[in-house]
């Protein structure tokens, strides 16, 4: 008994790590974490902590995008805050 638990856990964490790496924003796509982020990058934004409210807008884009369109209200919020800061929604660089 012990051993089917311990293979089925084997089995199932690299099944986990195996989608991480497909998709790593998988772990905070949650209407809870992604609202917490938003509000945090808007009273950041108000404190006039520049790089931090982009930095949150950026990641909340990022893990937003092409997630499907249950999660595409907060990537849209994100861009659209990112534009009123005049920024770029992601960052320069090499294609991924």
């Amino acid at each position: 008994m012990t051993l089917a638990l311990v293979a089925g856990g084997g089995w199932w964490f690299g099944r986990f790590a195996s989608h991480l790496g497909r998709d790593p924003g998988v772990v905070y796509r949650d209407p809870t974490t992604l609202d917490a982020l938003l509000k945090r990058a808007g009273d950041a934004e108000r404190a006039g902590d520049r790089a931090t409210a982009i930095t949150t807008y950026r990641f909340v884009a990022s893990v937003g995008d092409g997630a499907g369109a249950e999660w595409a209200p907060y990537a849209a919020a994100a861009r659209t805050a990112l534009k009123r800061l005049g920024v770029a929604d992601t960052l320069p660089g090499p294609p991924r």
